[in-house]
Formats: C-alpha cells, structure tokens, sequence
C-alpha cells in the first residue's frame, strides 16, 4: 500500500495529499480549502469564525499558539486525562478539520434554529457520494464546549485589540470608511498623507474583522508577480517563488469571489507604474476593477496623495480611460492632513503608560515641533526600546526619553533636511528642476517644506537638559504656527 496518501475514511484534512507542493509551502490553513468549506456554511457568524480561524494559522505562532491560548483561557473546560487526548485530535488537528471538513457541523451559540441539515443538504448536492451518516458534530471529549470556548476566545481577542489600539479623529474616519466597504462590498480610496497612523488603524481594523478583510501592503511592489505574491500569503495561498503570477492570480480571484473577503491594500500607490513616463496601462487597476469589483469583492485602497498623481500620469501619457476607475469607487475619502495635539497626547500616554509626565510632554513637544505627526512618537518610542533592550516600555525614564530626541532624533533630521537642501542647491547649479515627487505633496516647497522647522529655532525651544518643567517645551509658542503650515497645503 501507498505510504504517501491517507486512507480515504480518514478525515478531511489539507495534508491528505502528502505529496502535494500545494500544501507543503503552506504555513497555514490553505485559503483555498477554506472557501471551498465556508462556501455552504448559510451563517454569517460561522463563515466569520473559520476564517478567522485560517487567519489565526497564518499569524506569528499559528494554531500552536492558538491552542495554547485556548488551554490557559479555559483550563476548566479541559480534561487532562491522557487516554482521550491519545484516542482524539489534538486541539490543531481539530481547528485544521473545522476549518476545511464539510461533514463537521456546529451550531452558534446563542442562535436559536439550528441550520445544520440545511448545510449538509448542500454539501451532500455538491458530493453525491456522502449521506447524512458521514456528518458528524464538532466536538473534543477532553475539551468541553469547544465551539463556545472558541466564540469567547474570538470575542476577548478583539476586545484586546481595541483596548490596545489608541484610535484618533483620522482613525475613527479610516474605520468608518471601513465599515462601509464591507457593509456595501464596493472600493474606497483613503487618501491622506504618511506618518499619520494610517496604516495602524487600518492594520488594526482588520484584526478586528479578520474573518471579513484582509490586510496587503504593496512595499514598493513593481510588478504584477509580487504583488500577486503578497496578496496570497495574506489569503493563505501557495505563493512560493515556484509560482507564476497567473497560477496565482486564478487561485485569489477564486478565494476573493467565493469568500467576499474585503482586500485592504495599502501603498496602494504602487499599483502604478512608478517611473516618470509611462508606456502601458496600469494592469493591477484594470485587475481590481474587473475581476474583483465587478464580481462583488470590495476592496480598500489605504494611499498617499502620490496615487492620484500617478492616475493623472495614466490618463495622460497612455490615454487611460481613469473614469471607468472613478466610477467603481464609492468613497473617495481625503484624510486631515495632521492629528489634534489632543490625539498626538492620547497616543503618547498609549505607547509610553508609565513614563513620567515631562517625558510624555517632551514626545509630544517633538512630535508637534518636528511636524512629523504619529511617526515621530514611533521613532522616539524605537529608540528607548534600543536603549531598554526590550519591547517593554514600562521602564522608560525622563533621562532615556531626553537621549532618544536630543542625541539621536533631532540630529538626525538636521541632517536629512540640510542634505536635501544642499541637494537641491547642486541640482539649481545644474539648471536641473526638482525630482516632482518631491514637490507633489507640500506644494511650491514639497516635501522638505512639510518637515522644514527650523531647528536652530526647535533646539532652542526645546528645554535644555535638566530643565525638563520648561513649560510644554515651548510648544505654545509654535503649536499654533506648525497648525497653520498644515492647513495651508491641504
């Protein structure tokens, strides 16, 4: 007998097919296999479960950190006898089974008409070799109540994400957005500028619907291959570098249309072309527009204000027809071009809970001063986890804090500003106009001109050290100024 396939009365699993490359790169639950099982599975909440289930597979840890988590969330419900744990499934096994077995039925807890014949009616329609006898309950003799156990475990994880995640005015307009996207499957576009927690807000928003959406960053993506690639390890897709962009393409077309999983997709700028001139059209845009709006699969496009210069570029250069795009997207949403100082504050108490109060007013200060919004609190908080040697800020000091934006930060956007100023004096000398992207997003003084404070000026008004009581580190005196610059290039 064969050594390299398991019997066929034995259960359903991916790894049925030991031989199979399209199980063997997998890291974890394959997409494929879950929409094929969430296909006939009538409710909401049970799709919503398996494929936050599959999604768990694929985050750092897997189902083994899954299961652990299970065990010490509900050690009452576990039965430590070792004869039924050898006689069943361990607790991977068995979240592997639920996610792809069609024959496993379970009911929500709470719902009061079971559903369950209706399913397996479906699934016996589409595998007219099984019969009702072939179904079974989802259930583990050494775990009571497992689906329940399972139901909390999701609950408590998203109120953890939500305790975890500081929302602020642009955030709650990116998860409104959000909400719309899914509720309506349509595309919407948030267009707001870096550094201001765009990404995390999206990033968490899609942990709290991991059974809805899926969060892709494109990363200066070029091509169609590896934008396909990074799409498909976000679905749980084969995506080694064996695979050609069409295999791909048809395995997340097929995942898209049966889940309706909502495809965030940030950086979504790189969906162009990025050189100065282009020659063709832009395909992943095509490829949104058609293969997966068209069908019914929303999509969300997390950017900066480069995509609608690239869609400019599109239309004129190669004749682009951009209004058959406009059309599909339902919300065009242009995010404030700065956070509050209130939001900025709330944030900073967020990542750094026990530093003391002048550290805390001191990020702030740096984050309004050096017009860098979130993305300067996420600096400061690198470098005191470099100095600390951990991830762990509850140690951070007034003294770690200081060294972090004096010795490290502020120096080194002194740097950065004068080196792009000296370059831009050579490219004068040169008669060479500015690179255009530097000029895209601040207007006549671009990108320099959004992080030109004078910092002569900042390091004077800045508290020396020692003196860490200035009063908010002159940020009274240049909050209303950095305000007025910000609302200006919007």
């Amino acid at each position: 007998m064969s050594t390299r396939h398991e019997q066929m009365a034995g259960p359903l699993s991916q790894e049925r097919y030991m031989s199979s490359n399209e199980f063997a790169e997998l890291r974890g639950i394959s997409g494929v296999a879950v929409s094929a099982r969430a296909a006939v599975l009538i409710s909401a909440a049970k799709r919503d479960l398996v494929w936050s289930i599959q999604g768990w597979s694929l985050a750092g840890g897997g189902l083994k950190r899954v299961s652990r988590e299970l065990v010490k969330l509900f050690p009452k419900r576990c039965c430590e006898d070792s004869v039924l744990r050898d006689l069943s499934p361990t607790l991977e096994e068995f979240l592997v089974d639920l996610c792809i077995n069609p024959r496993i039925q379970f009911t929500v807890p709470g719902d009061d008409v079971d559903i369950s014949d209706i399913e397996s009616d479906s699934v016996i329609e589409q595998n007219p070799r099984l019969s009702r006898s072939d179904f079974k309950q989802a259930e583990l003799f050494y775990f009571r109540d497992i689906i329940g156990a399972l139901f909390e475990y999701k609950a408590r994880r998203q109120a953890k994400i939500r305790d975890n995640f500081q929302l602020t005015s642009i955030g709650k307009k990116i998860w409104e957005t959000l909400d719309y996207a899914l509720a309506s499957h349509g595309m919407v576009v948030l267009d707001g500028l870096e550094g201001r927690g765009k990404t995390e807000a999206v990033k968490a928003w899609c942990e709290l619907h991991l059974g809805q959406a899926r969060f892709v960053s494109l990363k200066g993506i070029t091509n169609k291959t590896t934008a396909f690639r990074e799409i498909a390890k976000a679905l749980g897709i084969a995506s080694s570098y064996t695979r050609t962009a069409p295999e791909m393409q048809a395995r997340i077309e097929d995942v898209l249309k049966r889940s309706r999983l909502l495809l965030c997709l940030d950086e979504s700028h790189f969906l162009f072309n990025q050189s100065r001139r282009m020659y063709s059209r832009p395909e992943l845009i095509d490829w949104i527009d058609t293969a997966l709006v068209n069908c019914g699969v929303g999509c969300a496009l997390c950017t900066t204000p480069q995509f609608i210069v690239c869609m400019t570029r599109a239309a004129d250069q190669v004749e682009w027809n951009f209004r058959q795009f406009r059309r599909r997207v339902k919300r065009w949403v242009k995010l404030p071009a700065a956070n509050t100082e209130d939001d900025i504050k709330a944030v900073v108490r967020s990542v750094f809970q026990k530093a003391p109060a002048a550290a805390l007013d001191e990020i702030v200060g740096y984050a309004l001063l050096s017009k860098r919004d979130l993305s300067a609190v996420g600096d400061v908080a690198t470098e005191v986890r470099a100095m600390l040697g951990t991830d762990d800020l509850s140690k951070a000091s007034v003294n770690h804090v200081h060294r972090a934006i004096y010795d490290f930060l502020l120096p080194s956007d002194k740097t950065f500003l004068e080196g792009m100023e000296t370059a831009r004096q050579m490219g004068r000398k040169s008669h060479r106009k500015p690179a255009p992207a530097l000029l895209e997003e601040g207007g006549s003084r671009g990108f320099a001109g959004q992080l030109q404070p004078d910092f002569r000026r900042a390091e004077t008004a800045l508290p020396a050290r020692g003196d860490l009581n200035a009063q908010r580190l002159g940020v009274r005196e240049f909050a209303e100024p950095v305000s007025a610059s910000l609302t200006s290039k919007t």
